[in-house]
């Protein structure tokens, strides 16, 4: 269950999404014409087919995402406290990771040019043994979860290690 306190994401997440899965379709349209055109066009009447069978199923696959975009948005969210962060993700099944504060070892933010044009990032958060990630939050959330989450981990391994 995702509790009420939970932070959305901005919405301006699901233009950005829309936009990637737009440019992800556009690709595989190119390369997949690409390779039509260059390599089976007339040569194997029954490799075509295959291959414009598959060429169909990878080009829905994009649009079937294009069409969730809502329910994600809906269902992604986070919490930060002083023990965790908490990272909510729905699509068929609902997934929470939790993140102790004293098990972060790094914690790295990433803009490329779509989300820079959109003031947004993407917060990384390593442990030792798995990467987490929000994505697509406000630059100015990003930075200030950044020197939170840093502040918080050294102030839990202290205590930690005080113990």
């Amino acid at each position: 269950m995702i509790p009420e306190e939970a932070t959305q994401l901005p919405k301006a997440a699901k233009i950005v999404w829309l936009i990637h899965d737009v440019i992800s379709l556009l690709f595989l349209l190119s390369v997949e014409i690409a390779i039509y055109v260059f390599f089976l066009r007339g040569n194997f009447r029954q490799l075509e087919m295959l291959f414009l069978i598959v060429m169909v199923l990878v080009a829905v696959l994009p649009v079937i995402h294009m069409i969730l975009i809502p329910y994600f948005y809906r269902f992604r969210r986070y919490v930060i406290d002083e023990q965790a962060v908490y990272i909510y993700r729905v699509f068929i099944f609902r997934k929470s990771e939790s993140i102790p504060l004293n098990r972060i070892q790094n914690v790295d933010t990433k803009q490329g040019p779509i989300l820079r044009y959109f003031k947004l990032m993407d917060l990384s958060i390593e442990t030792a043994a798995h990467g987490f990630k929000i994505e697509a939050i406000g630059e100015v959330t990003a930075k200030k979860l950044r020197g939170q989450l840093v502040e918080a981990a050294l102030h839990a391994r202290e205590v930690a290690s005080d113990d």
